[in-house]
This record gives structure tokens, sequence and C-alpha cells, in this order.
């Protein structure tokens, strides 16, 4: 249990000479950390204390997307599908010709998981998911 202390308060002086170095200061209020399954309650504590900052869970997000991304890919976007049909929905009850709802599809509903699509590589099925909500509208 000491050695990862010992470790949390070695990482703590490298952000300090970091921060002299370069006159910018993490946010420790944004900031967390993530643990292996296997590190005991104590252990996360501990080092939770030294550095002054929380611990992050596997649902947690920034930016509207997951954090991390565990081996239930599907799940973690599932979201993105969801997105996508409650802005559909919305537009179902509306009269729209056959070019307003090409519009709205290609400039609303299809840029909903553009920023997920940049960042992650999005599994097949989600995609699946995205383009039957579509073609469901």
């Amino acid at each position: 249990m000491y050695e990862y202390k010992k470790n949390a308060e070695k990482l703590k002086e490298i952000l300090a000479l970091y921060c002299a170095c370069s006159r910018q200061e993490p946010s420790v209020a944004k900031s967390s950390i993530y643990f292996s399954c296997n590190t005991s309650v104590d252990d996360k504590a501990e080092v939770c204390e030294a550095l002054g900052i929380m611990t992050e869970s596997l649902s947690d997000k920034y930016l509207g997307l997951p954090a991390l991304v565990g081996a239930k890919r599907s799940d973690c976007f599932r979201h993105l599908i969801d997105r996508v049909r409650s802005r559909i929905s919305g537009w179902k009850e509306k009269l729209l010709s056959m070019g307003g709802k090409e519009i709205l599809i290609k400039s609303i509903a299809q840029a909903v998981p553009v920023y997920a699509m940049m960042v992650f590589r999005i599994p097949k099925n989600i995609c699946k998911g995205i383009t039957d909500a579509i073609s469901q509208f």
C-alpha cells in the first residue's frame, strides 16, 4: 500500500514541475482517475487522497461520449441510436415533403453520430441501428 502512495506523490511532483514550467495548472475539480478492478478499496482511497482527485467509473461521459469503453462496445454507444430516434420522432407528426425529409435527415439525423465516429470506431450493429432508425422515417 505504501508504494501506491509513493507513486502518487511522485506523480504530484511531476505535475507541480509541469505547472512551474508551463504556467498551466490542471483542474483538480475536473480531474479523475481510473483504477483496475483488481485494485483494493484502501489503495484507491489512498491514491485519491494523495492526489486530491476523485475516482472515475465506467459509466462517466466526457463531451457526450463514454470516457472508457469496456468489452461491451455496443452498450457504450447504444445512446447514439436513442438520440437519432428521439430526433426523428419529433418530425413524424409534421407533414413534410420527401425533399424536406431528406434535408432533415442529411443535416440533423446523420450529424448526431459524427463526433462519436471521429473519436471511436463504432460497432457495425450500432451503425445498422442508426441506419434502420433513419430508413423507418
